[in-house]
């Protein structure tokens, strides 16, 4: 479950994807459940999930209300902190880390440089 979690939180796409699919199942069950309209729900559904609230629609009946509780309390503290955590992480990624390459090539040029100095390369350093 973990690396579910891990997979998903880190790629946005896959976020954006589970935020429009439960968009889509929310208004389908707030249609069904208040008798409105598909367009009334996805419009529910998104007010709902930006947390807009305008009042113009909002569930009557109890299974409609369980869906808001439900998709509320699902966007608020589930698909909201993944996108901000994940926007989070890509600006803060660090771009100045060396690659895997660089640091051989780095390795290689002190390897050489101990050499002409006449230091002998140790696979651990002397304790001090």
């Amino acid at each position: 479950m973990k690396k579910v979690a891990i997979y998903v939180a880190n790629r946005l796409w896959v976020i954006l994807a589970i935020y429009l699919t439960s968009i889509l199942i929310a208004a389908e069950l707030f249609s069904v459940f208040e008798s409105k309209s598909f367009a009334d729900g996805i419009w529910w559904a998104v007010v709902t999930a930006l947390t807009i609230g305008y009042g113009d629609l909002s569930p009557a009946t109890v299974p409609g209300r369980i869906t808001g509780i439900f998709f509320g309390h699902f966007w608020i503290f589930g698909i909201i902190p993944m996108i901000v955590a994940n926007i989070i992480v890509k600006l803060l990624e660090d771009k100045n880390a060396f690659t895997h390459e660089e640091q051989e090539w780095q390795e290689d040029i002190l390897t050489d440089i101990a050499k002409k100095v006449g230091v002998k390369a140790q696979e651990t350093p002397p304790d001090y």
